[in-house]
């Protein structure tokens, strides 16, 4: 199917709401909670996977082409994973009982247009690399700053607030459209078999015509990361799936 189709959705908080309250994201995480405890295993298996590799990409060290990697690796690898844990609460809504095998068999329904989105979530990734290096290089010299270094003592100290404040402004811009493209994407591929390109146009206009709930959700998302992060990557373990399973949730609020 390639088109969007309306179809009959369960009564939902939100969904169909000319106006969605700040507040409701919290409600989203609360049901990603439920979620998680409905299926523990499932979501504590796609916690460890996030965080060992968050653990293998931050042991490089703190450069910033590093930490660059590491960011687009999220950006790009953060929603694709958490299509299955998206699977598994579509199933739990369905009256189905979940496993981590059947949130992966339930991603090869649209497998074309999943594959098609984490393009273009590479092309993003890309793209940041590309502008790090390029405004790190203009700034720093041709090594901004010594990768060795940077192996074992922190970046920080060897750039300036203004270089600093550069670099992080075009991760913000990146991962800003990365949001507005992906926050309803996947769920929609995954429930309706629609187009990538019809996700993440269909993400878009979710994003525009709630723009409140989208920003609190925003927020919400970067806050729990970065307790996850703070925590040396343990408390993803738990928020990750919690996020993913409300992102589930998100998208029957914010789907017109």
């Amino acid at each position: 199917m390639t088109t969007m189709h309306s179809g009959a959705l369960p009564s939902h908080p939100g969904h169909g709401a000319e106006h969605i309250s700040f507040f409701e994201p919290v409600h989203w995480v609360s049901l990603g909670i439920r979620d998680f405890r409905r299926a523990p295993s499932v979501g504590i298996a796609y916690g460890l996977m996030v965080t060992v590799m968050g653990w293998l990409v931050f042991a490089l060290g703190n450069h910033p082409y590093f930490i660059a990697a590491a960011v687009s690796g999220f950006l790009l690898l953060g929603p694709i994973l958490g299509a299955g844990l998206i699977e598994a609460s579509r199933a739990m809504e369905a009256g189905e009982t979940p496993t981590f095998d059947s949130s992966l068999r339930g991603l090869a329904r649209n497998r074309s247009a999943l594959e098609h989105f984490a393009i273009t979530l590479l092309a993003f990734a890309a793209v940041w690399l590309l502008l790090s290096t390029l405004v790190l290089t203009a700034t720093m010299g041709p090594v901004a700053p010594d990768v060795e270094r940077t192996l074992w003592d922190s970046a920080l100290p060897m750039m300036s607030p203004g270089q600093w404040f550069a670099w992080a402004a075009m991760g913000g811009v990146l991962a800003l459209l990365s949001f507005g493209i992906s926050v309803i994407a996947v769920p929609l591929m995954l429930d309706k078999h629609v187009r990538a390109g019809v996700a993440m146009r269909a993400s878009l206009h979710a994003v525009a015509r709630h723009p409140i709930a989208s920003a609190a959700w925003a927020m919400l998302i970067v806050v729990l990361t970065a307790i996850g992060i703070a925590t040396a990557l343990l408390g993803l373990i738990v928020l990750y799936p919690i996020l993913g399973h409300a992102s589930w949730h998100a998208y029957r609020a914010l789907r017109d």
